[in-house]
């Protein structure tokens, strides 16, 4: 049964992985005062480990960056662990 193991291994990250990604990283407010501070201008933001970034206006989300890469991802995790 052991001819498995590195399989199951390696699904285990991935899906670590793959939760570790999905969490809140910080939130961020820009009020205009540096208009374009982080390159996404006004609002309320959120940024994700995956490195996805959501902004967030009353009813409504917009995604400002996609998310990385599943590998990227877990390359991320994986150094976040050392």
């Amino acid at each position: 049964m052991t001819e498995y193991t590195e399989l199951v291994e390696k699904r285990k990250i991935y899906l670590q992985a793959e939760e570790w990604g999905n969490t809140v990283n910080m939130h961020y407010i820009c009020k205009g005062v540096n208009k374009g501070d982080l390159g996404y201008g006004e609002g309320y933001f959120i940024y994700y480990n995956n490195g996805a970034v959501h902004r967030v206006d009353t009813n409504k989300i917009t995604i400002m960056q996609t998310p990385n890469s599943i590998i990227d991802v877990i390359d991320d995790y994986e150094r976040s662990l050392a």
